[in-house]
């Protein structure tokens, strides 16, 4: 069961992205994409990271197209497979593989810098047939799939007929939106934290190379935002620093038409509400955010919850058909 518990620490996430409240954000977009497209343009394969709870939502199509038009081979990566049923992310595989090449991932949550653990991959079989053991690698700090990317990883350099194919080595470059977690990734495979990650955004600022091992190079790169979605969307995806909001009620508002009160109200502890002040008054006095006189301090609720949303603590995802996550699925996302 999902309780709610402020931390003083946040949990750790790639904040790999944009800082949309730069000032200069029109010349730092033009330098992200540059280096972006230098990446894809020095890659033979290009792993395109996904977050597990909205994968279309966050696929670049303008930079698969790029990476198509090169003759390079596409791989999306579903992540964070931890934070969604076994069931859906092996429906949205299936929708994947149907495109392009797809493998399922969960990128370690070890705190130690060195000697960073893996489990096997999940198969189909496996998310269908051993739910039990799937559950319990799933809750562990363990990363999952680690394995199958590499072994494919070495297959694409074993079957590599560039001019590097003397030198047994392929180039692997590390796409995605921000925060779905592409330096977590690198971090996995190489089993030691190379890559640097960090919960605000504009983390990475530049192309980042790691020797995997003598036959393959990653490099990881800095997410940017295509899409032309408002705002609100934007900060619900940690594109936008939280603390830096003037107004951080209204991106709240867009979470909860996202998903249903029965989640928030079971996640909070806090009674059944009609309007977002009425949720986010709950919050503040549940987590002591009160101001003067006692009045609940709503903007600071608004940020508890955001933050608690980019870092998965709200549980959430979509559905192969694309609408809104059924409430009685709430079961299969709460968690101990």
């Amino acid at each position: 069961m999902f309780r709610y518990k402020e931390e003083k620490k946040p949990e750790t996430i790639d904040g790999d992205d944009l800082d949309l409240n730069d000032k200069k954000v029109g010349q730092s977009r033009k330098a992200y994409m540059k280096d972006l497209k230098s990446v894809i343009e020095q890659s033979d394969v290009v792993l395109e990271v996904l977050d597990a709870r909205d994968p279309l939502g966050c696929r670049n199509i303008e930079m698969e197209h790029l990476v198509i038009a090169q003759n390079k081979k596409l791989v999306l990566v579903l992540n964070k497979i931890d934070l969604v049923p076994s069931e859906n992310a092996r429906d949205w595989l299936k929708v994947l593989r149907d495109e392009h090449p797809a493998i399922l991932f969960k990128s370690t949550t070890q705190s130690q810098r060195n000697n960073l653990s893996s489990k096997i991959s999940l198969h189909k079989s496996s998310l269908t047939d051993r739910k039990e053991m799937v559950e319990s690698m799933l809750q562990s700090s363990s990363g999952i799939g680690t394995d199958n990317m590499i072994q494919l990883l070495k297959n694409y350099c074993r079957n590599d007929t560039s001019e590097r194919k003397q030198k047994h080595s392929i180039i692997v470059g590390v796409i995605g939106f921000p925060n779905v977690g592409k330096s977590s990734l690198i971090n996995s495979l190489k089993r030691s934290r190379v890559a640097a990650t960090g919960n605000q955004p504009g983390f990475t600022k530049g192309i980042q190379q790691v020797h995997l091992d003598k036959d393959i190079v990653l490099l990881d790169s800095p997410g940017v935002v295509l899409s032309k979605e408002n705002a609100d969307s934007l900060i619900l995806r940690n594109v936008i620093k939280i603390d830096d909001l003037e107004d951080p009620i209204t991106p709240v508002e867009v979470l909860t038409n996202k998903v249903s009160h029965k989640e928030l109200i079971t996640a909070y502890r806090v009674t059944d509400f009609k309007t977002v002040n009425e949720f986010l008054s709950s919050v503040a006095r549940k987590t002591g955010k009160l101001s003067k006189g006692g009045v609940p301090d709503c903007n600071a609720a608004a940020k508890i919850v955001l933050r608690d949303w980019n870092n998965g603590k709200i549980p959430y995802y979509t559905p192969v058909d694309g609408s809104k996550m059924p409430e009685d699925a709430v079961a299969a996302m709460e968690q101990d």
